[in-house]
């Protein structure tokens, strides 16, 4: 008995990631203006990083991004070369830097904001209240395990 409903909740996790990943891929179409702006995935990564907060060192972007400091630091320097990120020294730390989004950075931001909105005036038309909340939290339990 305890076999089978294990299997069951196996099954359900599978069916809830495969539903993730479908959801993903159909999200992308909304996505496909950003094209313009040429980024890599590891760049559009990054850049996403700012939503969460306004300021980062490349030791925070490394530990949030589970890679390296020196892929951190090649990442940026394209970044910075092409307007998307700028770096500040920290007048406390001047082996440190301070790094906030460029001009590039604030339009391609400015432009992800504009997508999300209009997904979630879609999402209103297909979730109810309730059903949100319960998605939500679901997400957020996901998440917290898997940090």
């Amino acid at each position: 008995m305890n076999d089978t409903l294990n299997e069951t909740r196996k099954q359900q996790v599978l069916t809830m990631y495969r539903q993730i990943d479908e959801l993903d891929l159909l999200f992308t179409k909304y996505f496909t203006e950003l094209n313009e702006f040429e980024l890599s995935y590891q760049q559009e990564q990054m850049l996403l990083l700012f939503k969460r907060q306004e300021t980062w060192t490349t030791t925070e972007i490394a530990t949030k991004m589970s890679i390296s400091k020196s892929a951190v630091s090649q990442v940026l320097k394209v970044l910075e070369q092409r307007d998307f990120v700028v770096r500040e020294k920290n007048p406390e730390n001047l082996r440190e830097s301070f790094i906030r989004l460029g001009p590039n950075g604030l339009a391609y931001s400015k432009q992800i904001d504009a997508i999300e909105e209009r997904l979630a005036e879609e999402m209103f038309s297909v979730l109810e209240d309730d059903e949100m909340k319960m998605i939500n939290r679901s997400l957020a339990l996901m998440i917290q395990k898997f940090k």
